[in-house]
């Protein structure tokens, strides 16, 4: 591996090498974690010192982490490969320097034909924890460049009355030479039917292990609900499809994830399929969390093309200057109510950041659009648009309530909105409830806000007895450990509720629990109510 071939994987080893940066030391990750607000990645041992990202530089108050250790297979290898490789362009370097001498020409060919074969061995030993899209700094920008080619062309994929792109037709058909036609032409590889399959549901089902290996080139993500929760590796793992659940986990696919009954891979797997899923859970060439942020940027990216803004904010000179924007903005419009179309909501927020809680702002939240402090507005001017992230609001209410980031995220990684699987009951809103000043809320308000996050609103009190097997869900945000975790019934009231329920399955609580649920993004554990 020497030439040309060598300088292409130094290359992509250096790009490689730049997802395991820590954002505080500069350095390849030690015990790496994730932070979860914004998914950057530092050495674990700097985390209790911070206060703020150091790349982003979002606040870390209440911020959890988590880890992964397969990343950390990933990083040692690596290391390995940049050891190995330095010495190599050393040899390389010096054997051009000092020519071969004859007498020793069938040595010194024989030595390096032994050496090269070592570190092939080696290299495709560390290469199995690599990405395996980045083979080199090309095919990644070509990639990056496909995939925000296919999101851009998402509002113009013509559907059929099944919601299907001409991707999905092709995959489910197997047609290789007009799926890889589609791709080049920037087809998005994450696109949902109506039922909510991607392309990569179509061709996992079918079998089709090249189709698949495809999609996973062109960026489909791999652990995508379709209808009621199932990933592809449940599809995978029912179908008996032992090579493509190999590339699905080595690629990323969790072998715990849950569809809407709570059944996972590895529960709906036979003994050897099990051990299938483990054995290839060790060998892990490409993880999903790696490319969040990387989806973020390129979706932030695509926002700027078609700007719908609402304004939230009663200041004149922001409503003024927001006027003034839009004249000189071709992509910048303004909405005067919100509706499915708005993009961004303007709203007003202390210096740190920090909005007042507003019907505006719990619909710009289950909506997954941008909520933009004021600043955003008097910061840009007629020349240029200031970037969206350095003043997306830090909080609602509080630092710790992120629900527009984490909405964001979830939008941006195809997942169920926040109350899938949930069933509620809103006892008693027959009229008007102020909760706080800035959120009074109806019934219909109500009703909008859970069905905007994917719940479903009951219009009888929910028998604790007799729940129907089709409501028989698990939700899918709930902690997996946490009480809520089998709990798809729910009693939302404004005052005292009698009998007040707290079994596994149906629990009652008060309306200021599903307005933080939303606020935060995250179903939230009821631990705050002393009787649950």
């Amino acid at each position: 591996m020497y030439g040309e071939n060598l300088k292409a994987f130094l290359t992509a080893l250096d790009v490689v090498k730049q997802d395991y940066i820590c954002g505080f030391c500069g350095e390849l990750c030690k015990d790496p974690i994730t932070l979860s607000k914004c998914f950057h990645m530092i050495c674990s041992q700097h985390f209790s010192i911070l206060r703020n990202c150091p790349v982003c530089n979002v606040s870390l108050e209440g911020c959890n982490t988590f880890s992964d250790h397969r990343v950390e297979k990933c990083i040692e290898s690596a290391k390995e490969l940049d050891v190995i490789f330095k010495n190599m362009k050393s040899d390389e370097l010096g054997s051009a320097k000092e020519p071969t001498k004859k007498g020793n020409a069938s040595k010194t060919i024989s030595k390096s034909t032994k050496e090269s074969k070592n570190v092939e061995k080696v290299t495709r030993k560390a290469s199995k924890n690599i990405l395996s899209d980045k083979t080199n700094q090309a095919t990644k920008n070509e990639m990056d460049s496909s995939f925000v080619s296919s999101l851009s062309t998402k509002a113009t994929e013509k559907r059929n009355q099944k919601g299907e792109t001409l991707l999905h037709i092709a995959c489910r058909f197997g047609k290789m030479d007009k799926v890889m036609e589609l791709l080049s032409n920037g087809a998005n590889t994450n696109t949902k039917d109506y039922a909510g399959w991607t392309p990569l549901h179509e061709v996992v089902q079918n079998g089709n292990l090249d189709l698949v290996i495809l999609l996973l080139q062109y960026n489909a993500m791999v652990n995508v609900p379709g209808q009621s929760n199932e990933t592809p590796l449940h599809e995978a793992v029912r179908y008996n499809h032992v090579d493509i659940v190999k590339e699905l986990v080595r690629n990323g696919a969790d072998i715990n994830s849950r569809n809407c009954k709570g059944e996972t891979p590895m529960q709906l797997a036979s003994d050897d399929m099990k051990k299938v899923l483990l054995d290839a859970a060790n060998d892990v060439v490409h993880t999903q969390t790696v490319n969040v942020t990387l989806m973020s940027e390129l979706y932030s990216k695509l926002d700027y093309e078609d700007i719908r803004v609402y304004c939230s904010s009663e200041q004149r000179k922001i409503i003024n200057k927001l006027k003034l924007l839009a004249k000189h903005h071709s992509n910048l419009n303004i909405e005067f109510k919100f509706t499915k179309k708005v993009t961004h909501i303007i709203v007003d927020s202390d210096d740190n950041g920090i909005c007042t809680s507003s019907i505006d702002i719990l619909l710009g939240i289950v909506s997954s659009v941008w909520i933009l402090s004021a600043q955003w507005v008097l910061k840009s001017t007629e020349e240029k648009l200031e970037p969206f992230e350095k003043y997306e609001v830090a909080g609602v209410g509080s630092k710790t309530y992120n629900g527009p980031k984490n909405s964001r995220y979830n939008k941006y990684k195809q997942l169920p909105g926040l109350f899938n699987g949930c069933h509620i009951y809103l006892h008693n809103f027959n009229t008007k409830y102020e909760i706080t000043k800035s959120i009074i809320v109806t019934k219909a308000i109500l009703t909008k806000l859970i069905m905007d996050a994917g719940g479903i609103v009951l219009r009888r009190v929910p028998n604790p007895e007799s729940i129907p097997e089709s409501e028989k869900l698990v939700p899918y945000h709930a902690r997996k450990d946490g009480k809520l975790s089998n709990c798809a019934h729910y009693i939302v009231f404004k005052d005292i509720y009698e009998p007040m329920y707290n079994m596994n399955h149906l629990k009652a609580l008060p309306v200021g629990w599903l307005i933080e649920c939303i606020e935060k993004y995250e179903l939230c554990e009821p631990l705050a109510y002393s009787y649950v």
